[in-house]
């Protein structure tokens, strides 16, 4: 309390013998006394001139005192501000903590540093953030020119777990999850971490050993270049240098000393070389130094005895592969705080499809939808490649978006343009170069596929393989001196991938295999028949065949689709002839069309529905928009002859919809190919969502498939009503308009408006009811009644006048006799005559009973 009584010279004055001789870095806090006008330049000369260190002490506490309270008290800001650089002592920071200053020292800006070090620390972050641009230019320049245009440097979260501990247990049951079912197997892949961290967070945590460790593509490097990219671009108070090393950079030759690796390996100071590494090793606590990639500690020992040695309290950082890790833990043993980088999130997939994909929403869906492709996407160097494939502009004559095996096929080369380090041009050879070792994997991957397994047991592990530019490994210690490697691929697709890649370079197995996979035993291996047939698509014979000979390729091709097809679609002969207990042979169409989607052969997709006699039963499924556009693809190859479509009962999203409509002028009809009606809901969706949406699209022949009927809700947007109307005007017949009920059965006004003014257009009224009121004619008949009457009073109708109330009703009336079918107006009318013998007017517009009798037997007889 008796420092609170104290001025500022008092405090200087009475703490004068603590200071002189234990003060540090003078040089920084006449600095700052220049540069808050305490000192002018002449002072500043003559404690300069000083040789020893407690007379420029004593200089400075004179020449302060003299000049006041005011001087006094900035000094004691600026030893508070300073304080990790000039009060070196525990003592004299409780001193300087006791003063009672009238604001907070830490909102004025002062510098904490030497000019020279300040200035290295600005140059450290303009190479910062020149490492961090050229990374994320370098991971986009696969993209097209005007998509990278678009974006800017920005970072979706990753998921860094802390409990590494469970992701030994999760290796040793990696086999279990071939037993799950397909869609919780894809989804198993989506990373959850139980105890989650940041890169903001990692450098403001305590931990002065990270060590960052995960499988290949899965954003090690990512989270490094968002730490360094965070300092960059924080507001620097405090006087701190961050150095980022790629290891591939600095491995080729050992730094002989500590200033041979920052200066020489790094970034060299402008001014003052001695000064800033000085600075550099008295301040080690604020020194982040991150050495991403190590693949053996052998080429970082020196690093490892510097950083010891010279920068003891220095927060370092490295980046590995769980295989290189226990070695790096053994050969470097300190405290590390153990950080897992797993990849995306189910919400970051989501987040970074969404800002890549923007420009084009359909793709957008079709990849969220996609459980294959989604779950693919946790893995960031993947992702980027599907985005890259859906962007790359294709010949406008094919107006064909990528097919999922030419993503694969990419990402293949992608990884092996990455391990490799080799310029893109070079991959081709590289690719031959592996070949051997490329397939020798293909192979273990499809006998691993065969048998439900994930674990590559077969797998010789070597380091410095191009097994490891896909797989991820991790060395568990099963016994003191002993120690396994577990080896898979980051996803279960690619694994598949691979396999198909192996029967491709086998052509002799592939009748077997498609045999096979019609048995309950060995259907899961028929998920590898789309891969190989996007891998024997012409498009995609340049991007693998550094591994297969494009002649075998070629001459494979000529047979294998007519295989597929007789496998999946037997003929009606060989059904004829099975036994008559066998079960009912299932078609998959929806996996046919995956097929020939992947194939893109117009002679393929002409010999499937010349099988199908032009039509494709689809009812009762579930389309995802990737589905959707398979089908799509199949009906468009068509041009000689329409192709019939069964939706009936079927779930699909309205942009799966608009998807298998794209090729609406191939398709022949809409329902079962007996001549049943469609499915009315159905057929509601697909009007909706073709109406709301802002494309063209040909109403007049959906109208002549839908058999010149239009759907509508009752309830709706006011665009689908509009261009309804438009429709309806447009075309040459009069209209069928089936209305189909929603939880409500009043008509929108925006509808009410359509019927009104489209009167003259439509043949016949129909509606549909909900499946509470198909058992119950009376309940229909009352509900259709009560809509009719909408039609004369409508909720928002009792603002109006009786006068232009009744204007109203008289014009509807004669639009429906003038206009209107003599059968359809009467049936209408008869309902309407019931529903008027109970309308009653209100209160305070009743007439006498004379009057109302007189009004409708005039209504009744007109």
């Amino acid at each position: 309390m008796a420092s609170a009584r104290q001025s500022a010279l008092e405090y200087i004055t009475n703490g004068r013998l603590r200071l002189i001789g234990r003060l540090q870095n003078l040089p920084l806090i006449v600095e700052n006394l220049f540069q808050r006008k305490v000192l002018h330049e002449e002072e500043v000369s003559k404690i300069q001139a000083e040789v020893d260190r407690f007379d420029q002490t004593r200089k400075i506490l004179d020449w302060v005192s003299a000049k006041g309270e005011a001087a006094c008290y900035e000094l004691l800001t600026i030893l508070y501000s300073t304080r990790k650089r000039t009060l070196d002592d525990a003592d004299l920071q409780q001193w300087i903590s006791c003063f009672p200053f009238k604001e907070d020292p830490e909102m004025t800006d002062y510098l904490v540093g030497s000019k020279p070090c300040h200035g290295y620390q600005t140059q450290l972050k303009c190479k910062a953030r020149k490492i961090t641009n050229s990374a994320w230019k370098q991971s986009y320049s696969l993209l097209p020119e005007t998509c990278r245009n678009e974006w800017t440097l920005s970072y979706t979260p990753l998921v860094l777990d802390t409990d590494v501990h469970s992701s030994l247990s999760k290796i040793k049951v990696k086999s279990k999850k071939c037993k799950k079912a397909r869609p919780k197997k894809l989804k198993s892949f989506i990373p959850m971490a139980k105890q989650e961290t940041s890169p903001a967070e990692l450098l403001r945590t305590h931990e002065k050993k990270i060590l960052l460790f995960g499988k290949p593509g899965i954003g090690k490097t990512t989270v490094a270049h968002q730490m360094l990219n965070l300092w960059a671009e924080k507001d620097h108070r405090e006087l701190d240098y961050m150095f980022y090393f790629d290891v591939r950079d600095i491995s080729h030759r050992k730094p002989m000393s500590l200033e041979d690796l920052l200066f020489n390996m790094y970034s060299e100071p402008k001014k003052s070389k001695e000064e800033v590494l000085q600075d550099i090793k008295e301040n080690s606590e604020n020194v982040v130094i991150i050495f991403d990639g190590i693949t053996d500690l052998s080429s970082l020992s020196v690093v490892k005895e510097l950083m010891e040695n010279l920068l003891p309290d220095a927060k370092i950082v490295t980046t590995c592969r769980p295989d290189q890790s226990e070695d790096f833990l053994t050969d470097w043993p300190a405290d590390w705080f153990r950080v897992e980088v797993k990849g995306f999130s189910d919400a970051s997939i989501r987040a970074y499809l969404t800002e890549m994909l923007s420009a084009d929403p359909d793709s957008l869906s079709s990849v969220l939808n996609n459980q294959e492709l989604f779950s693919l996407c946790h893995v960031p160097m993947y992702a980027l490649m599907v985005v890259t494939c859906i962007y790359f502009p294709t010949s406008k004559a094919s107006k064909q978006t990528c097919t999922i095996t030419e993503m694969y096929s990419n990402i293949l080369r992608h990884c092996i343009q990455k391990h490799s380090g080799k310029r893109l041009k070079d991959t081709d050879n590289y690719l031959k170069e592996n070949r051997e070792k490329i397939l020798s994997l293909a192979e273990i991957a499809f006998d691993a596929t065969n048998e439900k397994n994930m674990n590559l047991t077969t797998l010789s592990c070597e380091e410095s393989g191009v097994h490891f530019a896909f797989l991820g490994a991790l060395m568990v210690k099963v016994a003191p001196t002993v120690l396994d490697t577990y080896c898979a691929f980051l996803h279960y697709t690619m694994q598949e991938f691979f396999g198909a890649l192996w029967l491709l370079q086998n052509p002799d197995q592939i009748r077997a295999v498609l045999e096979k996979c019609q048995t309950e035993e060995w259907k899961h291996i028929k998920h590898l028949i789309p891969f190989l047939c996007g891998l024997l698509n012409e498009r995609n014979i340049r991007l693998v065949n550094g591994l297969v000979p494009d002649q075998q390729i070629k001459k494979t091709s000529d047979w294998f689709f007519k295989e597929v097809v007789n496998t999946f679609l037997p003929s009606q002969t060989n059904q004829d002839h099975a036994e008559g207990d066998a079960p009912e042979f299932e078609i998959d169409l929806l996996f046919l069309c995956q097929c020939l989607y992947e194939h893109q052969s117009t002679e393929a997709c002409l010999l499937l529905l010349d099988k199908l006699d032009y039509h494709l039963d689809l009812s009762g499924e579930y389309l995802d928009p990737h589905q959707c556009l398979a089908v799509s693809y199949v009906t468009s190859q068509s041009a000689e002859r329409k192709v019939g479509l069964d939706l009936n009962d079927c779930i699909v999203s309205d942009q799966g919809v608009r998807l298998i409509l794209g090729s609406l002028k191939n398709v022949r009809h809409l329902g079962p190919s007996s001549g049943d009606s469609s499915d009315p809901s159905m057929l509601c969706q697909l009007w909706t969502t073709l109406l709301s949406s802002v494309a063209e699209m040909d109403f007049t022949s959906l109208l002549g498939l839908c058999g010149n009927e239009l759907h509508l809700p009752v309830q709706g947007e006011r665009r689908v009503f509009e261009r309804a109307e438009e429709v309806m005007k447009q075309s040459l017949e009069r209209v069928h308009l089936c209305l189909h009920w929603g939880q409500r059965t009043l008509l929108s006004e925006a509808l009410s408006k359509t019927i009104l003014d489209c009167l003259s257009h439509i043949n016949k009224l129909r509606f549909t009811p909900l499946e509470h009121q198909r058992g119950s004619p009376e309940r229909l008949e009352t509900e259709e009644k009560a809509v009719l009457l909408d039609f004369f009073r409508p909720p928002q109708d009792q603002r109006r006048s009786p006068e232009e109330r009744t204007k109203r009703e008289k014009i509807f009336l004669l639009n429906l006799l003038f206009f209107g079918c003599d059968k359809e107006v009467w049936s209408v009318l008869s309902k309407l005559s019931v529903a008027a013998a109970d309308f009653r007017p209100p209160q305070d517009q009743r007439r006498s009973p004379e009057e109302r009798t007189k009004r409708e037997k005039i209504f009744l007889l007109n």
